[in-house]
């Protein structure tokens, strides 16, 4: 007799209507718990961060049942005992949890969004001269979020993110796209007011709007002291144990307790769906390499390589060599070592390119 065929109604070996209680548990020679009835042995083991179930006949265990993960040894049990007496279960798997927390990270990321949004209104309200690099903090934020929307709305759907919910997003990307338009003139506006710039080398196709965010970021990194190695270290110590205690209190994840971009705060097949737009948008890169060089002055926390890198090829393609030549120097200026396979790669790039000595 197979398995299944027991499972779906044939014969058991058990007499009359008996059925498995909670009391016939015993613990097997791998430590797991186990009960055998008639010729059927149940098995509880410990797998994919809970308790799963294994249903199979005694003498044949080509043909055997796993149920889902549930949250405790108990759950996994009743529910195991529950699948043999044909009975409704009764305990949530942790599968069903997950897809619940996933919706409600994401109805709790939309309601967050909505403050940011009111904090950035806050923001060009009642400082009308901001000047262009304050600027660009909050249109960077903007421009993240515009282009998370363009493929989290359709996650959102898939999560069972409410209605009301979806609705309040996709009126947030038409308020952000605004606030895009708003931004971009008060920055043309400033930078009409700059005294004229060098001219680019004559073969640059980089627009007027780039050049300036390449600047901004050359400049950013050009003119700011470099950190010493002891108070990088001192740094880094300090914000990896206040990020720590946070993740402890708040019950978050590093990149949240952190303060990370919110870029990051995704899952994989998100990520690298996102990374493949991000990686050919040369203004997004300039901001992404601004804000994580700010958060290395205060947290000590080296910038990743993958972002300056992409500034650097962008910049080759749009075949400006000049600036891909000074922005390589003032990255070099603070991480000169090249320890690691990308961070090397850049610096072997600066020399090539006549950036720093050879």
């Amino acid at each position: 007799m197979s398995f299944l065929k027991w499972l779906f109604g044939k014969s058991s070996t058990r007499d009359g209507d008996a059925r498995p209680s909670a009391e016939g548990w015993a613990i097997s020679e791998n430590g797991n718990p186990t009960m055998v009835d008639g010729q059927i042995r149940i098995t509880v083991f410990s797998q994919d961060r809970g308790w799963k179930f294994c249903i199979a006949e005694v003498d044949d265990r080509s043909d055997p049942y796993f149920s889902d993960a549930y949250f405790s040894e108990v759950a996994a049990k009743e529910e195991a005992l529950a699948h043999l007496r044909g009975e409704p279960t009764v305990h949530e798997p942790v599968s069903a949890s997950r897809i619940e927390d996933r919706r409600d990270q994401w109805e709790a990321h939309i309601r967050a969004r909505s403050v940011l949004i009111e904090e950035i209104r806050k923001l060009l309200s009642e400082n009308p001269e901001l000047g262009i690099t304050a600027l660009r903090k909050p249109e960077a934020k903007v421009s993240s979020h515009l282009k998370q929307l363009k493929w989290q709305i359709a996650e959102y759907h898939r999560a069972g993110v409410s209605a009301a919910m979806i609705a309040q997003s996709e009126r947030q990307e038409a308020i952000l796209s605004g606030l895009a338009d708003e931004i971009g003139e008060r920055i043309k506006a400033k930078q009409a007011q700059r005294p004229a710039r060098k001219p680019p080398v004559s073969d640059s196709q980089l627009s007027p709007d780039l050049a300036g965010k390449v600047d901004d970021v050359i400049g950013l990194l050009a003119n700011q002291d470099e950190v010493d190695a002891e108070k990088q270290e001192r740094l880094h110590r300090n914000s990896i144990r206040a990020t720590t205690d946070r993740m402890l209190e708040e019950g978050i994840t590093y990149g949240q307790a952190s303060n990370g971009p919110d870029f990051l705060n995704q899952d994989e097949s998100s990520f690298r769906a996102f990374m493949k737009t991000a990686d050919q948008d040369l203004g997004w890169q300039c901001d992404t390499v601004s804000d994580a060089f700010r958060r290395y002055l205060t947290s000590g926390e080296i910038p990743a390589p993958h972002y300056p890198m992409r500034v650097a090829v962008l910049l080759h393609k749009e075949k400006d060599f000049e600036r891909e030549k000074r922005f390589l120097a003032a990255w070099c200026k603070h991480f000169p070592s090249g320890n690691g396979t990308t961070y090397a790669k850049l610096v072997e790039r600066a020399k090539k390119t006549g950036a720093i000595p050879g």
